[in-house]
């Protein structure tokens, strides 16, 4: 049986594997955990409208009552849950 060598190829960005950690690293996903938090808001922003515009039988249906689903409508949008 013949083994194949495999070589490690070098990064696209030279350097890159020193940056995964520390200050550099957190300012190099910035960007990114702050897209997924606007996008994390907005569902949450569109599921409350939902809520906000549920009739009382759609409501009774999934166990809430019209208080309930106000008080989670209402809620900041940097709150985590629904």
């Amino acid at each position: 049986m013949q083994r194949t060598a495999y070589r490690k190829t070098q990064p696209a960005l030279p350097g890159a594997s020193e940056l995964t950690g520390g200050f550099a690293g957190a300012l190099l996903r910035a960007p990114v955990v702050l897209f997924d938090a606007m996008v994390s808001w907005q569902y949450q922003a569109e599921e409350r409208a939902r809520l906000r515009k549920m009739g009382d039988h759609q409501l009774r249906d999934i166990g809430l009552t019209r208080g309930e689903a106000e008080g989670m409508a209402s809620k900041a949008v940097w709150s985590r849950r629904i």
